[in-house]
């Protein structure tokens, strides 16, 4: 008999890079339960989650920026499949703004949002990873971090925090066979980019198309990236083939960045 598949969280899974990244763990064999705010939406999810792929899949309507969020996940996932032995992270956007217009209060929010639920995850699974001896935790987070983008003050700022804390993570439990990772999205075909285009659009005067064809054009592939390639890239990171792999944010942009690390 197949031994079941390991056992996934993913965040922000309704649809976008979530839901693609859910669609290739399933594929994978994995076991995986997706999140969102929205029961309808995660409902709704699920059923074309599983008419793709067979796959065994729940979902849990959470709103992880509550203070018990990530909780609540966990145990819903205990209960249905077991332990928790892949994370994967994934939030929309905080709103979009100018650096000087950000006040205490959007930080504080954004923190709720990109960065506590993370720490969450972690205290809540990393115990038992470490015993067992396996484990993989990966946050999907933004090119932002590498490259600041325009109005994109609270991404920047929280996910950059994140990435700091994730590498600190890294460096104390991989001698458990715990890997923890970050993957950096480029400009990709999202409904979350089709509505940062509009509010972007009439801040700068200029229409969503034009800025969406402008995005297209900065990385050297000359074309949005889609989500399957995104969720390629992660579901590698949760693989056993990437146990030496750890405490990396990975760039998946096109060429976008143009450093040389």
């Amino acid at each position: 008999m197949t031994a079941p598949g390991r056992v996934a969280i993913v965040g922000g899974a309704s649809s976008g890079l979530g839901y693609a990244v859910a669609e290739e763990l399933l594929r994978q064999g994995k076991r995986v339960v997706v999140v969102s705010r929205s029961e309808e939406r995660i409902n709704a999810a699920v059923e074309r989650l599983r008419g793709a792929t067979g796959g065994r899949v729940a979902g849990v309507a959470v709103d992880l920026a509550e203070p018990d969020g990530p909780a609540r996940v966990v145990g819903a996932t205990r209960d249905l499949f077991g332990q928790p032995e892949i994370i994967v992270t994934n939030a929309g956007g905080p709103p979009a703004m100018r650096a000087v217009n950000a006040t205490a209060d959007d930080l504080r929010a954004a923190c709720d949002l990109l960065l506590l639920p993370v720490q969450g995850f972690v205290e809540l699974c990393m115990p038992a990873m470490r015993s067992a001896g396996w484990g993989r935790i990966v946050a999907i987070t933004s090119i932002a971090v590498r490259e600041p983008q325009p109005m994109l003050v609270l991404s920047t700022t929280l996910r950059a925090g994140l990435t700091g804390y994730l590498k600190s993570i890294a460096d104390e439990v991989a001698s458990n066979g715990v890997t923890v990772n970050s993957i950096l999205p480029g400009y990709t075909a999202t409904d979350r980019l089709a509505e940062l285009a509009e509010v972007k659009a009439e801040a700068m005067g200029t229409t969503p198309e034009a800025l969406m064809a402008n995005w297209a054009s900065m990385a050297p592939i000359g074309r949005l990236l889609e989500p399957a390639e995104v969720a390629a890239a992660t579901a590698f990171l949760c693989s056993d083939a990437a146990s030496g792999i750890t405490g990396h944010a990975l760039p998946v942009d096109g060429g976008y960045g143009r450093g040389l690390l």
